[in-house]
């Protein structure tokens, strides 16, 4: 065999080579971007549900205030909307939810805005005067909400709040 015929099948052995190299490197590069592409997307759904769940539960909230001012004679269909807002957001949040967040969701908040509406808004529905008692239930719900909640969902978003720290890089490999 000649130089010649050998260097161009050294060259086309080396081509190949190349291409196959290239082929696995852009194949690794496509898994990651669509590894990051789903974490993105899902991270996306966890925030709105987050958001979504915080909008619906302080709407209803305010509502029973403003129906504690100025009672319910029309105002019945608003009310059930939000509920109705406020179930969906829950039930949404309780599907995205971390197991800790799930937990916390389960056992705390859930039992309190069943007392809540237990007290506070039957009486409300009812109306009856409102007693010391439900107005701190009331006050407790929403210090709740402020407070609690806030700090339940931080933990859910931290990836979000600095994308590249050192913790959240396992998220995109």
């Amino acid at each position: 065999m000649n130089a010649t015929v050998v260097a161009a099948v050294v060259g086309a052995g080396a081509a190949l080579l190349g291409a196959f190299v290239a082929s696995v490197a852009t194949r690794r590069v496509e898994i990651l971007r669509l590894r990051a592409n789903l974490v993105e997307k899902a991270e996306d759904r966890k925030l709105a549900a987050l958001e979504g769940f915080l909008l619906a539960v302080n709407a209803w909230v305010d509502w029973l205030a403003y129906l504690e001012d100025r009672g319910w004679e029309g105002n019945l269909d608003e009310l059930n909307a939000r509920v109705r807002s406020r179930d969906e957001a829950y039930r949404r949040l309780l599907l995205l939810a971390s197991d800790d967040l799930y937990r916390w969701l389960t056992a705390v908040y859930n039992p309190l805005e069943y007392q809540l509406k237990a007290t506070y808004v039957w009486e409300l529905r009812h109306g009856l005067p409102l007693d010391d008692e439900s107005h701190e239930l009331r006050r407790a719900f929403t210090r709740l909400l402020r407070e609690d909640l806030i700090a339940q969902f931080r933990p859910e978003v931290a990836a979000l709040r600095d994308p590249v720290h050192p913790g959240n890089e396992r998220r995109w490999r």
